[in-house]
Order: structure tokens, then sequence, then C-alpha cells
């Protein structure tokens, strides 16, 4: 009876009671997971294992299995989680270990691999009209590592103030105007990029 109770608990966390009865092939891949997750759970283990647990996930299903995992954590249990995702690990994690070629580069609090691990800053910036051809972003060193994100360029650079005041020029010179224009510190994306020897190679890119 009380594991039928904690299987039930369970399934409701994750929005699975009301489809208990339904076999599983008629389940989508979120439902799956959660569903894998909830087996995990059943046994009420001390330590947790997760390999990429939200990979190919909607966002519903995604943020459903955050918050079970922030439930587990806050009962005082542990979790190891495998991720690729850089935002949920950020969104996760009280330690983050970044492995570089198959070998543990660093492990820290990510906030301490913000604080140590990168002297760069971003500029983040968006035009109207768009600018088509980003190679003029290349006369100046401080926007020369850049990419594209969305409708905004993303600029690391250590000098965000002549970033700031190089772009405002070329904007007023080539007849740009600036619709967003804000300086944000290292996100751990920046570290692991740095940690792994990639910032420093950034190339242009849309997102899809």
């Amino acid at each position: 009876k009380k594991r039928s109770e904690t299987a039930a608990t369970l399934m409701e966390m994750v929005g699975l009671l009301e489809k208990r009865h339904l076999k599983t092939k008629w389940f989508s891949k979120g439902m799956k997971q959660r569903l894998l997750l909830c087996m995990a759970l059943m046994g009420d283990p001390e330590v947790l294992f997760l390999d990429e647990p939200t990979t190919g996930l909607d966002v519903q299903s995604t943020r459903i299995i955050w918050e079970l995992i922030r439930d587990f954590n806050r009962q005082g249990k542990t979790v190891f989680l495998t991720t690729h995702n850089i935002e949920e690990a950020n969104q996760l994690c009280d330690l983050v270990a970044i492995i570089n070629r198959g070998e543990l580069a660093v492990i820290d609090r990510p906030e301490n691999l913000r604080r140590t691990f990168t002297s760069l800053q971003t500029v983040e910036a968006a035009f109207q009209p768009q600018i088509t051809s980003p190679e003029i972003f290349k006369e100046n060193e401080a926007t020369s590592r850049f990419k594209k994100q969305g409708d905004k360029y993303i600029f690391y650079t250590e000098q965000p103030g002549q970033a700031i005041f190089f772009l405002s020029e070329l904007c007023r010179r080539e007849g740009y105007d600036i619709l967003s224009l804000q300086t944000l510190g290292p996100s751990l994306e920046d570290v692991f990029l740095e940690v792994t020897g990639k910032l420093h190679n950034i190339e242009v890119e849309q997102d899809a």
C-alpha cells in the first residue's frame, strides 16, 4: 500500500496521475522521461544519477523535471547530473564540473567559476535595420569576438566601454539605429567556452 501511495504521489507531481492506466507506448517522449524519473525515485534513494534527463523535451516537461530534481535536493539528497545544457547546470547545480576531452578540467560552484575563469564581459546589442555584414565589427579589437543570437549580437570583450563606444560610432557612421545595448557579466557558458579553449575561436553563427 505504501508503495502504491508513493507511486501515486510521484506521478501526481509530474502530471501523470491521470495517465496511469495508459500503456506507455502511447506516452510522448516527455511523459516517458517523467515516468523514468518517478521509477528512479520509488526506492527513496539518497543519491540519484541522471544522464541528460531533459534532452529533446518541451519546455513544460523540462520545467516539471527540474522542479522534481530541486524537490529531491531540498530533502538533503544528492543528484549527479550529466548535461550538455549549460542553463540546466546553472539552474540546478550547487557544484559544476566541466569535462574537456574526457578529463576533468575544473569543478567549483557556478558563481566561483564565473568570477574566476573569465575576465571577459559580454555586450549584447540589437540593431535596426539588422546588420548583414558583421565583418565590420572586426574593425575594432573590442568587438572582434562575437556571435549572432536571434536578432542580437553577443560580443565578448575585456573592454566593454570601448566596445559600446565603437558600436555607437559605427551605427552613427553607417546609419543604423541601436534598439538595445547592455553589458552583462560572464555567464556559465562563457566559462565553459574559456575552460575548453573555444572562447577565443568564436565564429559568427545564427541560431536556428
